[in-house]
């Protein structure tokens, strides 16, 4: 029984893992990250989403996701460094998560 308990622990714990978003591991641009938020995202909502109580933003991998998420609904046709740019830029200005960058 405890044998079973391990091994679905151990599978929970792994599939979870794979699920996380990556941090990048290449520089930003939080400049650059501002003038995309500006002109692709500006148009969508203003910053106050960024400071309410109730946001849906809780780490910096969520705010990633959602940056993601952002850009396909929006269809800004981000490249992958400029959504790493624009949660850059968010995260100086609003959020203020630490980032915990992967083991090399």
């Amino acid at each position: 029984m405890m044998k079973t308990r391990n091994i679905v622990i151990a599978i929970t714990l792994a599939t979870a893992l794979a699920t996380v978003t990556p941090i990048n591991a290449q520089p930003t641009d939080a400049d650059n990250g501002k003038k995309l938020y500006e002109t692709k995202c500006g148009g969508c909502h203003d910053t106050k989403v960024h400071t309410r109580p109730n946001r849906i933003v809780h780490t910096y991998e969520d705010l990633v996701s959602r940056v993601r998420f952002c850009d396909n609904a929006a269809q800004a046709n981000l490249k992958e460094n400029e959504i790493f740019d624009v949660s850059e830029y968010l995260n100086n200005a609003f959020y203020k998560f630490i980032k915990v960058k992967p083991n090399d």
